[in-house]
């Protein structure tokens, strides 16, 4: 495969690891761990190795860095994956894998490294190109094909667990998507073990000319694009779906939190103290739970509205007559415009300073109406940014909150007495 497209497996792969990442902190089982460390270990791994970083890497030398360490350390991550797909076949026979067993299989990873590290040594491999090349002794051309043939059969040995496993839970699965998936995770398995076994190749060439191939021919790209292919399938139509949602939910309730952002801006200008905490990032980063922000930003929101009820005008309505009678809103936008105007010509007030009519308490009925809250966050949410679309655009409000800001009275003067508004 070329380099793009390594880079591209690479990437699939890292984003299947934040998933299982993921998965991990909401359901903490060993298969979502391994799964994580197995998928993120092997896009360090292709990146590492793509043709072009390993051609990149001859500019080590200018730092007194072995050109050919980019290659053991790909090579490295590739093994500790294949421990990592071995560990995951073990949890899927036996989800209480013993730590004993986890052990040897860690023990059997630093010998196999280790092994693999004494014959990297003795070969003494330099680069040309993106090819691997051993020293001109017969001894480290020998020393090449162990390091290769080491990790052929360790992939295989690790490849060939998770096979059988794949295969017993295909055969035990109930028609339908989840089977279909499996099936496709074990054909890609076959794929990938034909991949590594032609891997042979590479150890017949090492020992006779001391020379490892970094590019791959036809066939092996060939064989390496199917066993990627089938992979993502049978991800996409078992553990994909999921992450889709959860994706979708994100940027749904994303959308929603930006949308309360002209409203929230506003109020939290006048009223800073509606603020449940201190922002903790960067302004134009989205936040890293959004739905958690939308359901603060709402609170925020209604708490404002909440103090703002001292500042009610009684003469909203009138201003409100006025203002829809030159910009006459839709039936679908009466409510909100004047809910939007008694909000804004409130905000206005309390921008200016005005006292607060002490006789009237934040929670009196008189003041405002109560506010039904929607059956779910969803729905208020939908409300609170139909409204902030009218606070923000409608004419009519504009004209409201322009009559009230002329209109606010200085900070000593006491608000007039309160009259019902249609505040929701």
């Amino acid at each position: 495969m070329s380099g793009l497209v390594l880079y591209g497996v690479a990437l699939f792969f890292a984003l299947s690891a934040w998933h299982f990442a993921r998965g991990r902190r909401t359901n903490p089982r060993a298969i979502a761990r391994y799964s994580c460390y197995a998928t993120a270990l092997l896009a360090a791994a292709l990146l590492l190795l793509a043709p072009p970083t390993v051609q990149a890497a001859d500019r080590l030398h200018r730092l007194g860095i072995a050109p050919a360490l980019p290659v053991l350390l790909g090579d490295t991550l590739r093994i500790g994956a294949a421990c990592a797909i071995r560990l995951l076949a073990g949890v899927l026979r036996d989800p209480e894998l013993p730590r004993r067993a986890v052990r040897r299989q860690l023990a059997l990873l630093a010998g196999v490294l280790g092994v693999r590290a004494v014959l990297f040594v003795a070969a003494a491999p330099g680069l040309d190109a993106s090819d691997l090349t051993a020293a001109p002794s017969a001894g480290a051309r020998l020393a090449l094909a162990g390091y290769t043939a080491a990790g052929v059969l360790y992939l295989a040995y690790c490849l060939t667990a998770l096979l059988r496993q794949l295969a017993r839970l295909a055969r035990a699965a109930a028609p339908g998507r989840q089977r279909s998936g499996l099936r496709l995770l074990t054909l890609s398995l076959v794929a990938g073990l034909l991949w590594n076994a032609w891997g042979v190749d590479d150890v017949v060439q090492a020992a006779a000319t001391g020379t490892q191939a970094g590019a791959e021919d036809a066939l092996c790209g060939v064989l390496g694009l199917l066993c990627v292919a089938l992979l993502a399938t049978g991800l996409g139509t078992t553990v994909w779906p999921a992450a889709h949602a959860a994706v979708r939910g994100w940027l749904r309730a994303h959308r929603r939190y930006r949308a309360l952002a002209p409203l929230w801006r506003d109020l939290h200008t006048v009223l800073p103290e509606i603020a449940l905490a201190p922002a903790s990032r960067l302004p134009l980063l989205p936040p890293r739970d959004p739905q958690f922000a939308l359901y603060r930003r709402i609170i925020e929101i209604h708490d404002a509205r909440l103090i703002l009820r001292q500042h009610l005008d009684p003469r909203t309505p009138q201003w409100l007559a006025a203002a829809t009678s030159r910009f006459p809103p839709s039936a679908a936008r009466a409510d909100a415009t004047a809910e939007a105007a008694a909000l804004a010509a409130a905000l206005e007030r309390a921008a200016a300073g005005a006292r607060p009519n002490p006789d009237t308490p934040r929670t009196a009925p008189a003041a405002e109406p109560p506010h039904a809250l929607g059956p779910d966050l969803e729905s208020e949410a939908d409300h609170l940014a139909h409204l902030t679309r009218v606070y923000a655009t409608c004419p009519a409000v504009a004209e409201v909150r322009a009559r009230a800001r002329a209109a606010a009275p200085s900070p000593s003067a006491p608000d007039p007495d309160p009259v019902a508004s249609p505040v929701r």
